[in-house]
């Protein structure tokens, strides 16, 4: 019988049964990042702005591959072939050399579906998965190790959960493999950028418009080098790739895809590239949990979180009103002067007037005074709590464990993987995050153009998020999903959540959130997880993974 990816969906009823990509608060100096109906303070900003360029301006093509003759796909490319974690499946890890000073890590995890005796490579597809977490600055071995990917680090033997993490640290680790890792259904590659981020090293970006190009190019890079391993073998190659990821990958991903989208169309009409060796990547959709993706929007929900969930309020009584009278109304007036400082020129790509040249447009308002103190306004509030982490509201939150650090600093992991001498992990990079922030791609940029775009071309969009998250919470996501001007706008503003479950090998059924569906648009609200949802709920993020590559959709 055909492995096909809904019938992967069905295997996962038997696996059922038997960490982190973080948004960076700067105000904070932290890491990162039943239904009621809920008030946001504050008259409405402008959340969409001009996809169109003015005729006197024509930006320079974005596209080192169209604007540099010389380079070819793949280019060079130093790996190695580890057997951490999972030795059952193929790993390739090392660094895509994209010029001689920019050199990007990733490390790809072959499904364990080729486990199964059922499966047959010439005949069954298997999807490519590429992750991209957040920060900006965040390494995307956090969820490798934390969260979906299928490494963990962990005691080597039993131990009292309540100890404090200093001394759960000390204790004898080992690495072991993870049950639910996303590899179960998919090929996935875990991606470190913007450069300069984990064991990427070289020249930084200061935008996420700046770092397009390159996730476009490590993309063609890694999925011509995989797909020629599978020719290799005789097997079919990859016909489906998704771009997955979390909290500032909501501003990320709606970009990448989108740039991924136009290049694609360029790719077809250049018989130049072609022959260079870039191809068309088989965009099968996006998925984006607990996502940044317009700071306008999402910023006057932490009232909601805070003050009008279902968990216990974090705020007093007393400071739930000035969060809703003052500091909100605030905030909305500082972004509208954001916005309006000075006129945008493009929307998040301004690419879509041709097919031969791929172009972003300047945006130096970026980093205006009037957005610095927007930033300001709108995170007032996030010091006045007593939680452990803006990443899990619910009372005795503990942090989610950070004990593989010191594991993939030493010497061992990096000769297993590849690593370039010099190069020191650090979970998120300071000098990246200090360069986007500089440019104010947080505040004064959004993804929201990114994401009507990719919705009118009928690209896939799955956004979900952990009810129980703070910084990127559930009602922020809903409402950009609410606001997204698109030709499927009205029907997800009638579509009702519906109950949303995975199941356990005994056929039982774990109610696991709320589903809000029309066309293609989905966003999932998962119970009980904070902003790392496959570190709370690895199941049911299994099977969502499932049930969105097999079908697109969720149900």
């Amino acid at each position: 019988m055909s492995v096909s990816m809904l019938s992967a969906a069905c295997m996962l009823v038997t696996l059922l049964g038997s960490a982190y990509a973080r948004l960076r608060v700067p105000s904070m100096q932290t890491h990162g990042h039943s239904g009621r109906a809920f008030d946001f303070a504050g008259p409405a900003y402008p959340m969409r702005i001009s996809s169109s360029q003015p005729a006197s301006h024509t930006p320079a093509c974005a596209s080192s591959a169209v604007t540099n003759s010389t380079l070819r796909n793949p280019p060079a490319m130093r790996t190695k072939n580890p057997q951490l974690c999972d030795a059952s499946v193929e790993q390739t890890s090392g660094y895509v050399d994209l010029d001689d000073a920019t050199h990007v890590f990733f490390w790809h995890f072959g499904s364990r579906q080729r486990l199964s005796a059922d499966f047959n490579g010439t005949r069954d597809a298997v999807p490519l998965v590429f992750w991209f977490s957040g920060g900006p600055g965040c390494s995307s071995q956090i969820a490798n190790w934390q969260e979906n990917g299928p490494c963990t680090y962990v005691p080597r033997d039993a131990f009292d959960a309540g100890i404090s993490d200093d001394a759960r640290k000390k204790l004898p680790h080992e690495v072991r493999r993870n049950a639910w890792a996303w590899n179960n259904v998919a090929d996935v590659v875990y991606v470190d950028q913007p450069v300069g981020t984990g064991f990427s090293h070289g020249p930084q970006p200061n935008s996420t418009e700046a770092a397009a190009d390159t996730a476009w190019r490590v993309m063609q890079a890694v999925y011509a080098r995989l797909a020629a391993d599978a020719r290799a073998r005789g097997d079919r190659v990859a016909d489906k790739v998704a771009l997955l990821g979390e909290s500032y990958a909501g501003r990320y991903i709606p970009v990448f895809a989108e740039y991924t989208w136009h290049m694609n169309r360029v790719v077809s009409g250049s018989a130049d590239l072609r022959e260079r060796g870039f191809v068309e990547l088989p965009l099968l959709g996006i998925g984006i949990g607990n996502g940044l993706y317009d700071y306008a929007t999402q910023a006057p929900t932490y009232h909601t979180i805070a003050c009008q969930s279902s968990y216990p309020a974090l705020f007093s009584p007393h400071q739930c009103a000035h969060l809703k009278n003052t500091v909100n109304p605030a905030c909305s007036r500082a972004m509208r002067e954001c916005y309006e400082g000075s006129e945008p020129a493009s929307s998040a790509l301004a690419m879509r007037a041709n097919d031969t040249c791929v172009a972003l447009a300047p945006e130096p308002w970026r980093a205006s005074a009037r957005c610095v103190e927007a930033d300001r306004a709108c995170n007032a509030a996030l010091g006045w709590t007593t939680m452990v982490s803006t990443y899990d509201v619910r009372p005795g939150a503990r942090l989610v464990p950070d004990d593989y650090v010191e594991y993939l600093r030493s010497p061992e992991f990096a000769q297993a993987v590849g690593v370039d001498d010099g190069v020191a992990y650090d979970e998120c990079s300071d000098d990246v995050f200090d360069a986007f922030s500089a440019t104010a791609d947080e505040v004064s940029r959004s993804a929201v153009a990114s994401l009507e775009f990719l919705l009118d071309a009928r690209v896939p969009v799955l956004l979900y998020s952990g009810d129980a998250d703070f910084i990127c919470n559930w009602y922020g996501t809903l409402r950009v999903a609410r606001a997204l001007k698109w030709r499927g706008q009205d029907a997800f503003a009638k579509a009702q959540p519906s109950a949303w479950a995975w199941p356990t090998k005994s056929g039982r059924r774990v109610d696991a959130g709320q589903l809000t569906q029309a066309d293609n648009l989905a966003f999932l609200r998962v119970y009980e997880a904070g902003h790392e949802v496959p570190f709370y709920q690895p199941q049911a993020s299994l099977y969502m993974l499932a049930q969105f590559l097999a079908k697109q959709r969720l149900w």
